[in-house]
């Protein structure tokens, strides 16, 4: 049976934030992860709603076991602007992280002290190019953590 377009895969989260998840997905995992001895991939990246009134999108998270380190990268379309942003934060949690469990630092990298504080921004339609930066963030990441001699 099929059904009407604009309600098809629908999850809450804007079309924007959903094309990026789509994106993402197809640019696969992260090749300095592979382990050869167990052929597969040591990074394992999660993925969960974000939601925040208006601003519906995803989160994304990665461990990196060796350090215990955790990566999260939040994307949805800005309220106001329609652009693509990302939040982007250190932070471990058993569960996913949600707007009212994220823990921004309050330092130099700080994000979100108020709606317009993002991490990243691209415009309206450029879902690519954000899911690109999110993707080089993680890979970043992983590449940043095996160095600290896991």
């Amino acid at each position: 049976m099929s059904t009407r377009l604009k309600h098809y895969l629908k999850d809450g989260a804007c079309h924007q934030a959903r094309a990026v998840l789509a994106y993402l997905q197809g640019r696969g995992d992260i090749e300095e992860s592979w382990d050869s001895e167990s052929s597969s991939y040591k990074a394992e990246i999660k993925v969960a709603r974000w939601e925040n009134c208006r601003e519906q999108g995803y989160i994304v998270s990665l461990i990196h076991n060796g350090t215990g380190r955790q990566l999260n990268v939040a994307f949805f379309e800005h309220r106001n602007s329609d652009s693509i942003c990302a939040l982007k934060w250190d932070q471990r949690s058993m569960n996913s992280i949600t707007i009212d469990t994220a823990n921004f630092p309050d330092d130099d990298n700080h994000v979100y002290r108020d709606k317009y504080d993002v991490s990243h921004k691209v415009k309206w339609g450029e879902a690519f190019a954000m899911a690109k930066w999110i993707h080089e963030q993680l890979t970043n990441f992983w590449i940043e953590c095996e160095g600290m001699g896991s």
